[in-house]
């Protein structure tokens, strides 16, 4: 039920000249009071995002990283191909006869006669 208003009241409110009703009462604040389930949900909603955003950051930095590594491997790659290719190289040039001979000669070996020649079955 309403009550109702004393005509004293009623002048209260309006402007005496116009009749206008006039509010001049500051508006009361409303303060928030959030409950605990609304601060439960904050609070897991806030390590949801910094968690995937501190997965975002780490899984780019683990990128750039691969990346790094990646290149590194693939010049350590060219480097063992050409060493790779220098070491048959030599190889091919030791067992070349004309290697073989001189190195024999620097070491005082000579031909065998054929009478030390054996042939084994």
């Amino acid at each position: 039920m309403v009550r109702p208003m004393k005509s004293s009241e009623v002048e209260k409110r309006r402007n005496a000249k116009t009749g206008i009703r006039i509010k001049n009462a500051k508006k009361k604040r409303v303060k928030f009071r959030p409950s605990r389930r609304q601060l439960f949900l904050v609070v897991i909603m806030l390590f949801i995002f910094m968690g995937s955003g501190m997965g975002y950051v780490w899984s780019n930095f683990e990128g750039t990283q691969i990346g790094y590594d990646l290149s590194r491997l693939q010049q350590e790659e060219l480097r063992l191909k050409e060493l790779n290719q220098k070491l048959r190289l030599e190889l091919a040039t030791m067992k070349s006869p004309q290697y073989l001979e001189a190195a024999a000669r620097k070491l005082g070996l000579r031909e065998a006669e054929p009478h030390q020649i054996v042939i084994l079955p």
